[in-house]
């Protein structure tokens, strides 16, 4: 097989093997040309980029490569692997030092024109989008895992003329870093701290409706300890393809507000963390938990809601597949999301029973809250209680429910109690539900371009992404200093 076909072979479904780029007679390494940038970069890191030894004002492309693996549906009920490379790539002017920084480059052409240092990791996209597809040069040799692994590469014209190989999400050495697995039927998560800390500010995680488990856990708590925050990611519900034994529900059911107080009072145990200063960080459905936690608890100093919700939403259970057909679901308006003391949250019912006959998620959400609207009433979330500061976080083209609406009645709710000034928010008029990550993965790898201006731009809400990453760390630190 010739090289140049290598990368073509992996972009149509064949196993793509561990990362190999040799070079080939179409490719020159430059020796003057060289890229700034480590080989393993840590849980939570940015990578900063910078290339040198190029000519003043010229004009070369910067490649970024790497495999995601996209789990699709079989056809039979069940869940495939695909393996899929995805090719971020800008034409980028050097300085007159012959310098290219990836944080401040302005692209001239490419995959985005956004500025900022991983605008090439989320950004990028599949071999067949035409934006990509006229670089294959750029391709030659290149076959890539879902190992966290990135090829780098910069062309002069259609030459080669040097490569760096990069691994991102790399765990700190057992020395450098505490770490706690806990799986017990009153607290289930895992906490990190850098090795040897004291009384580090502390953050609990929240995760959302994909539910727990014992690996994701392990990485959001890291990529906050490598930040510098005593994190403890609690995992309070987790799907049975995901739980790996967690003694926890496998239904988001009337799960007890008190679980965050009683993961409070394991951390006052830990000399890491500073019980004085803890910030609830929830994302999508557990930004609604971080709401009603900052709501009821007065220990809270901080919550972090991305695209979260205003309001107590039905619970839903596990559904239970014999390999095409549900043979079991939770009874409709039966079960609120959370409970407190053992009773119920008032909830608003969500259709649990019915799929069919909506145009989105956001639509069932929608349309339920209309129609149950002395429900909806009684399901605020009371949020001008907390004496907490809120970093909100929502995108007005969410597919998945309201959340800028829902970000915005949040905002709304404080300022009429005369505590407007304790929110910060950031609210994309054009991104969706992605707004959660830290900027590095690439949303076209599950997302397509549609011309409903209903739809997210996926351009913007890359960017958006991580425009809110880094404002919500910022937050953090601030608050909890």
């Amino acid at each position: 097989m010739r090289p140049a076909l290598l990368f073509a072979v992996a972009l149509a479904g064949a196993s793509p093997l561990a990362i190999a780029a040799q070079p080939t007679a179409a490719i020159t390494v430059g020796h003057r040309v060289h890229i700034d940038a480590r080989g393993d970069y840590f849980l939570g890191e940015t990578p900063r980029i910078a290339i040198t030894g190029l000519e003043p004002g010229e004009m070369v492309g910067v490649h970024l490569f790497r495999v995601v693996n996209r789990w699709l549906p079989d056809g039979k009920g069940g869940w495939r692997n695909e393996p899929t490379p995805m090719h971020g790539w800008a034409r980028i002017r050097t300085d007159a030092q012959g310098k290219i920084d990836l944080a401040t480059a302005i692209p001239e052409d490419g995959t985005s024109k956004a500025v900022g240092p991983v605008t090439l990791f989320w950004s990028a996209r599949r071999a067949s989008d035409p934006l990509v597809a006229e670089q294959a040069f750029a391709r030659q040799g290149v076959t890539l895992k879902d190992d966290g692994t990135h090829l780098l590469r910069v062309t002069r014209g259609q030459t080669i003329i040097a490569e760096h190989r990069l691994r991102i999400t790399v765990e700190r050495p057992d020395a450098a870093m505490t770490r706690i697995e806990i799986r017990t039927p009153q607290l289930s998560g895992f906490f990190a701290a850098p090795a040897g800390a004291r009384n580090l500010p502390v953050i609990l995680h929240l995760h959302g409706s994909e539910g727990g488990s014992p690996a994701k856990a392990r990485d959001i708590a890291q990529r906050y300890a490598e930040l510098g925050f005593a994190t403890l990611a609690i995992n309070y519900f987790a799907w049975d393809y995901e739980a790996g034994g967690l003694p926890v529900p496998n239904a988001h059911r009337n799960i007890p507000v008190e679980l965050l107080d009683r993961a409070r009072l394991w951390l006052a145990d830990r000399p890491e963390a500073d019980t004085a200063r803890i910030a609830l960080v929830g994302n999508s459905k557990g930004g609604e938990f971080a709401m009603v936690g900052a709501a009821t608890y007065p220990w809270v100093r901080a919550a972090v809601g991305c695209v979260p919700s205003d309001v107590v939403w039905e619970g839903y259970g596990a559904a239970s597949w014999d390999g095409s057909t549900v043979r079991s679901l939770p009874e409709p308006g039966t079960y609120s999301s959370w409970s407190w003391k053992g009773a119920p949250l008032a909830y608003i019912p969500t259709y649990a029973d019915r799929r069919e006959g909506f145009l989105d998620n956001t639509d069932r959400y929608d349309r339920a809250r209309a129609e149950f609207s002395n429900a909806a009433r009684e399901a605020r979330i009371p949020i001008e209680r907390t004496g907490a500061a809120l970093f909100l976080i929502g995108g007005d083209r969410d597919r998945t429910w309201s959340s800028g609406a829902m970000t915005r009645s949040l905002v709304n709710a404080m300022d009429a109690a005369g505590k407007g000034g304790q929110v910060d928010a950031y609210v994309s008029p054009t991104a969706g539900h992605f707004l959660c990550g830290d900027g590095l993965y690439p949303h076209r790898a599950w997302q397509e371009d549609d011309p409903s201006p209903f739809a997210p731009n996926i351009d913007k809400q890359g960017a958006g992404e991580y425009t809110a990453y880094v404002a919500k760390l910022d937050f953090l630190r601030r608050v909890l200093r």
